[in-house]
């Protein structure tokens, strides 16, 4: 039943089925299932579906735009939950989309969902963020891990303009920065200064405690070899 439950909630998300999506959510939380679960194996590889779609041109921006409203709705619901079972680590992080990118669909909300789980206070600045932004509110919240996200192709270079205020600033070897979108890889990371990517929210999560742990090398100790 669980299966089924996942298989159609990840259907109807590709649908923009919203009312079935509000049912199946609330068939799954009383069949046991986890509200990462529920995010990670439903509502995520439906929006993978639907930005691939949107990148190749069998989607539009329209769906983009209702596919974020469902996702934020849905995770009202769930975000609380899970934030139940997450113990405080004491550690911030900073998520946002860079400037230029105004929906919000993204794993941005996974990501921010899955690091709360972890223990993280998360503070999501929202969608096209300047550089100046990024760094404020890394300033202003001591945060340990900024992550940027970037879809579209032409805005994902502005995460080195990040980086670079980042470092103006004189935080940058203070924090781990990641950044996310679909085509990134770790060579494209480092001409951008970023210390990796996240292919999902557990691989971003993954990558950020081998990074702080000193299991990953930083973006200054792969560049400095």
């Amino acid at each position: 039943m669980s299966k089924d439950i996942l298989k159609n909630l990840k259907q109807a998300m590709v649908d923009l089925d919203e009312d079935n999506i509000h049912k199946l959510l609330k068939d799954g939380v009383e069949a046991g299932l986890a509200p990462m679960e529920l995010i990670m194996d439903g509502l995520s590889p439906a929006l993978t579906v639907i930005g691939k779609g949107f990148e190749t041109g069998e989607r539009f921006m329209a769906d983009m735009v209702i596919a974020g409203e469902i996702m934020n709705d849905a995770m009202k619901v769930l975000v609380p939950v899970i934030a139940k079972g997450g113990k405080s680590t004491g550690d911030t992080m900073v998520i946002g989309t860079v400037e230029g990118n105004q929906h919000n669909i993204q794993g941005k909300r996974i990501v921010a969902a899955m690091f709360t789980g972890a223990g993280y206070r998360v503070v999501d600045i929202g969608e096209n963020m300047s550089a100046r932004e990024f760094v404020k509110a890394a300033k202003e919240l001591k945060a340990s891990v900024v992550g940027a996200s970037a879809i579209l192709g032409p805005l994902k270079p502005y995460c080195r303009v990040i980086n670079d205020a980042l470092v103006e600033a004189g935080i940058r070897d203070d924090l781990v920065f990641i950044i996310g979108g679909w085509g990134m890889t770790q060579e494209w990371c480092d001409n951008v200064g970023a210390d990796s990517f996240g292919e999902n929210a557990v691989d971003a999560l993954e990558k950020v405690k081998a990074l702080r742990s000193g299991d990953l090398p930083r973006w200054r100790d792969r560049v400095n070899k």
